[in-house]
């Protein structure tokens, strides 16, 4: 009779024009009203009363259909399934305990009523009580299984699907909706529900084969097409991105959730214009919004246009001063154009807005230093690390402040870290100049080598930290016996 979706039943209509009730159905429905109008009682069947029932809800006139579930439960009181509509209703209605209870006779005198165990699930998942929502899927599948109902079966291992997602059990969501894609291989709702869930998991490979799939059977989603632009750019794959969020944007150009991504893909691989006219894009469809405000002034930023970028990163704080962005755009751009006492308060303020990030703190450490603010430098590096204890940039400005104090307190730094083989390579490259300049040259020679073995690129790193080892003899005999090979 009807389907069910997250507590939301959808009434078939297909037996015919008018939701399934033909001619004759109509005058019972008039006979039926004319009778609650008169207050008189005339019989009616079963069937019929099941049928104005039904056309109640469809029309959501649930009133009217609670009236007539009384009066049908008084004519045929052995009749169940007028109880299962009143139970249907409760649970559509938020009266989720009353639904409970009149399930739980139901289920006694009912044991193999699909509708039953699939309303039951229902109240449980708008319970938040996820687990014994997917304990009554799995019995209605179980029932529907039994009585080889195909088209149940699809329905509710698409729900049971859901509840697992509810769950963050996506291995079993993919495993439901797997099963329903077997006997229904164009699914477009299953298809474009497992293509999510391979990308909750990280396995961006099939999330791309179920998108596309969508997409073959879709072309013009372009939510899909946008979904699996996000999937490549995940991948890093920076040309299927665009050639994604392009595709999406032709068929929806008002659709600035693409314009935005295509924008951070273009930030990303150093595009600024083309970010700027994405950005641009937004708030032209979207209007003034602080977020994307500040992304348009930090592309504006990049391409310093300053002045530009200042105006608008101060549109958007006076929009919402409680976000960060803004406040660490100016900052950095008040330090790059040498105001470096104002860019610290606004860096700061960033800082104070975003308590968590250790780029922030690396970023307001960095303009303490130049103004020689050593110790509230040292502070905020040290607050970086203890949000993220391998942030390699933190590690080495934090490593170089102690390094201008003592070599030694420096190396001991970068000697407590256990998993120095596990940071980035440049953390060890610099742990080797200061070994190297603590006179340690054996230590340090033998580190680089190691290094140089694994990855060229070391030597680069060196140069950078220690420009004169180009002309250190012990350091270029490392690179001609490596040439030499």
């Amino acid at each position: 009779m009807f389907t069910l979706k997250k507590g939301v039943y959808m009434f078939d209509e297909e037996d015919d024009d008018e939701q399934g009730f033909d001619s004759q159905f109509n005058s019972e429905l008039e006979r039926y009203e004319k009778m609650m109008e008169d207050k008189e009682v005339y019989y009616f069947d079963t069937e019929i009363l099941e049928q104005i029932i039904d056309h109640f809800i469809i029309k959501n006139q649930l009133k009217k259909a609670l009236r007539a579930i009384l009066f049908a439960l008084d004519q045929h009181p052995s009749n169940h399934i007028f109880n299962l509509r009143k139970a249907q209703i409760f649970s559509t209605t938020g009266k989720l305990k009353e639904s409970l209870l009149l399930l739980q006779e139901l289920e006694k005198t009912e044991p193999f009523n699909i509708e039953v165990y699939v309303t039951k699930a229902s109240v449980f998942s708008q319970l938040r009580d996820h687990g014994k929502a997917i304990k009554y899927f799995e019995k209605a599948l179980e029932v529907a299984q039994h009585h080889d109902q195909a088209w149940e079966v699809e329905d509710i291992l698409f729900d049971l699907a859901l509840e697992y997602e509810n769950e963050h059990d996506y291995q079993n969501a993919i495993k439901s909706l797997e099963k329903l894609l077997e006997t229904s291989p164009d699914n477009e709702s299953a298809i474009y529900e497992i293509a999510y869930c391979y990308e909750r998991i990280g396995n961006f490979d099939k999330c791309i084969e179920f998108y596309t799939r969508y997409i073959d059977n879709n072309p013009y989603s372009f939510t899909a097409w946008y979904n699996l632009g996000n999937i490549y750019f995940l991948k890093n794959n920076i040309e299927k991105a665009l050639w994604a969020y392009d595709y999406s944007v032709i068929i929806n150009s008002e659709f600035s959730s693409a314009h935005f991504n295509m924008g951070n893909t273009y930030m990303q691989i150093n595009e600024y214009q083309k970010a700027l006219e994405s950005y641009a894009k937004c708030v032209e469809i979207d209007g003034d919004d602080a977020l994307t405000l500040s992304y348009l002034a930090e592309a504006y930023e990049r391409l310093e246009r300053y002045d530009e970028a200042i105006e608008i990163y101060e549109k958007s704080k006076a929009l919402n001063d409680e976000i960060a962005e803004p406040w660490l755009g100016i900052g950095i751009i008040k330090e790059l154009t040498g105001n470096r006492t104002e860019a610290i308060n606004y860096l700061k303020r960033a800082a104070e807005l975003q308590p968590e990030n250790a780029n922030y703190r690396l970023v307001l450490a960095e303009a303490l230093y130049k103004e020689e603010r050593l110790i509230e430098a040292e502070a905020e590096l040290e607050a970086a690390l203890q949000i993220e204890a391998t942030y390699d940039d933190a590690i080495i400005m934090l490593a170089k402040l102690k390094a201008q104090f003592s070599l030694d307190d420096a190396i001991d730094f970068m000697a407590t870290y256990e998993n120095l083989s596990q940071l980035n390579l440049k953390v060890r490259i610099y742990f080797c100049v200061l070994l190297w300049q603590d006179g340690q040259k054996t230590e340090a020679l033998h580190l680089f080598k190691k290094e140089y073995l694994i990855d060229k690129n070391s030597a680069k790193t060196l140069f950078l930290y220690l420009p004169e080892a180009e002309h250190i003899p012990e350091f270029i005999h490392i690179l001609d016996l490596d040439n030499e090979q």
